[in-house]
């Protein structure tokens, strides 16, 4: 004779291309797996303090994931972005080393096929009222010089923007990969979490029962006990409503069944939680409720 609880369980080109396979990548991948959910033989159904334990475990762990997601979100968004930048900068050094080459070359050329300085480039053009060739010379090996200083400086550069590219999208693929791990570990986490608050929801049960046991100096029934009762109840069919007015492996009634915090019908509730509001009832008021079967808790 006893009541349940609605608990239902919560059951540059080619690199670009690269990149863009990379973003759409992300965008469709989902994450790894964290801690795999325990089975029910596991759960610290009947311990508060375990349960709490786990309880606090899933509520930080998922807190964890959602931040680490966060985190490398935007670690992803602003390495796109820098790579994006680099690749951009490799082709414009590209195109001042290819012009500066183009210009030396022209300015070497003219000089030695020609020998007219004043030919030689825009800048020179300038300087025709100057009548010694020599410094004209000088003039035009200056310039050649510091054009050849400039595609070094070009080149240097150049290699540096490809280096750090590199390193771009290897760090694009480490965080990529995190991502999808913790894509797929917040929803197993808020999953777990679920879980974890209803098998604290039932062990509280068990902590009040605690209490009240002690409190009242009673001793807790054995399991052989409380099956021997289940079995002569209701047969051990946590199931079973025998349609008059009590329910489930205990035969509560609606009242009592409430009078324990159940809601709903006591049928419907899971087994671990018909157990825990049957041990609270007895921690309150002992075999009592169990006129004939409650012998077996004696």
């Amino acid at each position: 004779m006893v009541t349940n609880d609605a608990s239902v369980r919560p059951s540059r080109v080619a690199r670009l291309a690269a990149l863009a396979v990379v973003i759409a990548a992300a965008v469709v991948a989902p994450g790894a797996a964290a801690r795999e959910l325990q089975g029910d033989e596991h759960r610290p159904y009947t311990s508060d303090r375990l349960a709490q334990q786990d309880l606090a475990w899933a509520e930080e762990n998922l807190e964890a994931a959602k931040r680490r997601l966060a985190q490398r979100t935007s670690e992803f968004d602003v390495l796109l972005a820098e790579a994006a930048d680099l690749a951009g900068l490799e082709q414009q050094l590209l195109n001042e080393v290819i012009e500066s080459r183009s210009r030396a070359a022209d300015l070497i050329v003219v000089s030695y096929m020609t020998g007219r300085f004043g030919a030689l480039s825009a800048e020179l053009l300038a300087l025709e009222h100057l009548i010694d060739a020599l410094y004209l010379q000088n003039l035009l090996a200056a310039r050649v010089t510091a054009i050849a200083d400039a595609y070094g400086d070009y080149e240097r550069l150049l290699g540096e923007a490809g280096d750090r590219l590199v390193l771009v999208f290897d760090r694009i693929e480490v965080v990529h990969r995190d991502i999808q791990l913790a894509r797929r570990d917040v929803p197993l986490l808020e999953e777990r979490l679920t879980e974890a608050r209803w098998v604290a929801s039932v062990a509280a049960i068990h902590g009040e029962a605690d209490a009240e046991l002690a409190r009242r100096g009673r001793s807790d029934p054995t399991p052989a006990q409380w099956e021997a009762l289940r079995q002569c109840e209701s047969s051990g069919n946590y199931l079973v409503n025998t349609g008059n007015g009590y329910f489930g492996a205990y035969q509560f009634d609606q009242p009592t069944w409430e009078s324990v915090g159940g809601s709903g019908r006591p049928h419907w509730a899971e087994p671990v939680v018909q157990d825990a509001r049957a041990r609270l009832l007895f921690a309150r008021r002992g075999w009592q409720p169990w006129p004939i079967c409650g012998r077996h808790l004696r």
